[in-house]
C-alpha cells in the first residue's frame, strides 16, 4: 500500500528539489508531474494563438504532451469506473481523479503491481517530456571506428558523430550519462564507461 501512495503522490502532489543556481543550491518547489504535463499541453494551445503565435512555431513536445496527457486521462478515468465510481465522480481532471481513484480502489483491497508499474511509467514518460536530456557533441573521431562524422537521416553529412547524453539534475549524473557514436553505435554508458572513453580520447591525441 506504501508503494501505491509514493507513485500516486509523485504523479499528484507538488515536491521540493534542490537547484543549482550562481550562489549555490537552493530549495525549490516543483508542481506535480500531472500537473505539469497540463502545463506542457496549455502552451501547446496558447503557442498558436495570439499575436505572433501560428502552429509553424509551436513546440513539438508540447503536441507529444497533448497525446500522452490525453492517454493518461482517459487511463485513470477508465479506473475510476473500474473501483466502482459513478460517472459524475470523474472530473476528467487527472490528479483529483487519480486522487479518488485511490480512495475507491483501496477501499476493494484488489491487486495493485499493475497499477503500481502503469504509474511509475507515466512519471518516467512525463519527466523524459518535461526536462529532456541534455545533449553535448564531443569533438573527436570516435575511437571504434576512427570516424569524425556521420551521415543524419536526412542523407547529409554531420561533423563529431559521438554526442554525450546526461541529466544534469541527475543525483548521479555521470553514472547515468551515455555516449552515443552515430557513425558506428558503439556505446559507452556510466562513469567507468566515460572514464574509459576519456582515456582513449586523449591516447588519440597524444599519440
Amino acid at each position: 500500500m506504501t508503494e501505491l501512495n509514493d507513485v500516486v503522490d509523485d504523479l499528484t502532489l507538488p515536491k521540493n528539489v534542490k537547484i543549482e543556481t550562481d550562489d549555490g543550491f537552493t530549495w525549490a518547489t516543483e508542481d506535480a508531474l500531472l500537473v505539469q504535463l497540463r502545463e506542457a499541453v496549455s502552451s501547446s494551445l496558447n503557442s498558436g494563438s495570439g499575436a505572433g503565435g501560428s502552429p509553424s512555431t509551436r513546440n513539438v513536445l508540447d503536441g507529444d504532451a497533448l497525446h500522452k496527457a490525453t492517454v493518461i486521462t482517459s487511463q485513470i478515468g477508465d479506473w475510476c469506473h473500474m473501483a466502482g465510481m459513478k460517472g459524475d465522480q470523474v472530473t476528467r481532471d487527472p490528479v483529483t481523479d487519480l486522487r479518488a481513484w485511490q480512495a475507491a480502489f483501496l477501499a476493494r483491497d484488489e491487486p495493485e503491481e499493475f497499477y503500481i508499474g502503469q504509474m511509475r511509467a507515466w512519471a518516467a514518460q512525463i519527466r523524459a517530456m518535461v526536462n529532456p536530456p541534455k545533449v553535448i557533441e564531443i569533438t573527436a573521431p570516435c575511437p571504434v571506428c576512427g570516424e569524425g562524422s556521420y551521415v543524419n537521416d536526412m542523407g547529409e553529412r554531420i561533423t563529431n558523430p559521438l554526442a554525450l547524453t546526461y541529466r544534469p539534475d541527475s543525483d548521479h549524473m555521470w553514472k547515468n550519462s551515455k555516449v552515443l557514436c552515430r557513425a558506428c553505435d558503439a556505446v559507452w554508458i556510466g562513469g567507468d564507461a566515460m572514464e574509459e572513453l576519456a582515456d582513449e580520447l586523449n591516447d588519440k591525441e597524444t599519440a
